[in-house]
């Protein structure tokens, strides 16, 4: 009974889908500067893109912990819900923000970068702002961060313990789901949004290329005893559909 109790905590996460969204995070390669050969412009990006869904599987692994500390909740990890995410069309950075404590609240300053990211979308019910989210801390509070203007104020993990960064040049974020024109309130759904760059600037202006790819997770309800019993009752296949390239209304904070 204990091991299928271990399998069910490292797959409390279960992936629902893989948002293929026409915004923040749609573009496959999102920028690659300084000009350079195609065949090296793509190379950039294919690794790049990998680096992105490193991003995205571990941060699976860090809601997981989250949510088995918090008996499913994922509270934590997230930014306050907002009871209105209304703007109007036009307006800058600011609008409809969260009213986050623990965010660095300023993604012009060196080391920050919660919220840096947002879109406008058009709903029935008016302009909606949706902003990229924090950036995800794992329950040690390490930020999963890159920021070539700080290059030591994120957490790179060396996964396999070579001595080497794994998720060099990566930046994770979440936020909550929107319902209507709020913020979910619920604790046990997040979106992730992970960026992969490469190879990794040094400073802003280094050529490199982005990808930022973003998924929906739900934290898997607990199984009866007899599927713990069996170690049935919990599925992380990731479905994805892959991202949707172009057409974005990406915004960023000046």
């Amino acid at each position: 009974m204990n091991s299928a109790r271990e399998r069910g905590a490292a797959l409390l996460v279960a992936v629902l889908m893989v948002a293929a969204l026409a915004g923040i995070a749609a573009a496959v390669v999102l920028a690659v500067a300084g000009g350079g050969s195609m065949a090296r412009n793509e190379q950039w990006g294919e690794t790049a893109a990998a680096r992105a869904e490193a991003g995205l599987e571990f941060a699976k692994t860090v809601l997981a912990a989250h949510a088995r500390a918090a008996d499913g909740s994922l509270e934590a990890a997230l930014p306050p819900a907002r009871p209105n995410v209304s703007a109007r069309p036009g307006q800058g950075w600011g609008a409809a923000l969260p009213r986050d404590r623990r965010s660095c609240r300023d993604p012009g300053r060196a080391g920050c970068r919660d919220y840096e990211l947002f879109l406008d979308e058009t709903t029935a019910g008016g302009t909606a702002r949706i902003y990229v989210g924090r950036v995800l801390r794992d329950p040690a509070g390490r930020a999963l961060l890159h920021d070539p203007r700080a290059p030591r104020a994120g957490w790179s993990p060396d996964l396999d313990r070579d001595g080497e960064p794994d998720l060099a040049g990566v930046t994770v974020w979440v936020r909550r789901p929107l319902v209507g024109g709020r913020d979910a309130e619920g604790s046990d759904r997040a979106v992730v949004t992970a960026e992969g760059t490469f190879p990794p600037p040094s400073r802003p202006d280094d050529p490199h290329a982005v990808v930022r790819l973003e998924l929906a997770l739900r934290v898997a309800p607990r199984p009866s005893r007899e599927a713990e019993d069996s170690g049935e009752g919990y599925s992380d296949v990731l479905k994805n559909r892959g991202p949707r390239p172009g057409g974005s209304s990406r915004r960023k904070r000046p």
